[in-house]
């Protein structure tokens, strides 16, 4: 399933965004992420998801940032997205 991630409150953009990185190699099983948005200033982003769920990836980001952001994970309702990575598109619509 697709799910979205936001970032807000990010305390410190420059470690918060290392972190990010050192992070996608370690990954729950299953998840993997597909895009990163960061703001200009780094201390808000969102980034899309591949996930078993939005509850294992809220609490992965949460370990993973924590002291650093308040992260809000939630599943997208993928029949009625719209601009999905082009796999989940095709899914969506077959």
């Amino acid at each position: 399933m697709l799910v979205i991630a936001q970032h807000t409150k990010i305390t410190d953009p420059q470690a918060f965004w290392a972190k990010a990185q050192s992070v996608i190699g370690a990954t729950p099983a299953g998840t993997s992420v597909l895009s990163v948005f960061p703001s200009q200033d780094g201390k808000t982003g969102t980034c899309i998801w591949e996930a078993q769920s939005a509850d294992q990836l809220q609490q992965f980001l949460d370990e993973a940032s924590e002291g650093l952001a308040t992260n809000f994970c939630y599943e997208v309702n993928e029949a009625a997205g719209i601009g999905l990575p082009e796999r989940k598109k095709e899914a969506a619509l077959n």
